[in-house]
């Protein structure tokens, strides 16, 4: 299995959630913006990609409309995560979405539904 991305450029929550998928066993890298989500992504394909929606240097949306254009990303499943209105994701491609403010326990229960345990 591939590692589970974070892509959030909050580093407490990225490093939260990082935190706790490693200690559940899980691989885990971590990005700040969609452009270096997406230079991970050329390096090793993820099994799972945590996005959040709002970001600098390519947001969310911008990073999924990449990943869904591409043969290689398309299949990847993408949990979006924000504070924003369903009138702005609802639309959007990705496998779950996750509102912010979320506990550690709902995003571990939404990640296993995906890729199962590690």
């Amino acid at each position: 299995m591939g590692p589970l991305l974070i892509v959030d450029d909050e580093f407490g929550m990225a490093e939260s959630l990082r935190d706790l998928l490693q200690d559940e066993g899980y691989r885990v890298q971590v990005a700040f913006n969609g452009r270096q989500a997406l230079d991970r992504m050329a390096e090793e394909l993820p099994a799972l990609v945590l996005l959040d929606y709002m970001m600098p240097s390519m947001n969310g949306p911008e990073l999924l409309a990449a990943m869904r254009q591409d043969a290689r990303l398309s299949a990847v499943p993408v949990v979006m995560m924000s504070a924003a209105p369903p009138s702005f994701w609802k639309h959007l491609p990705c496998t779950a979405f996750v509102p912010k403010p979320f506990t550690l326990t709902r995003m571990l229960q939404v990640v296993r539904e995906l890729v199962g345990r590690p």
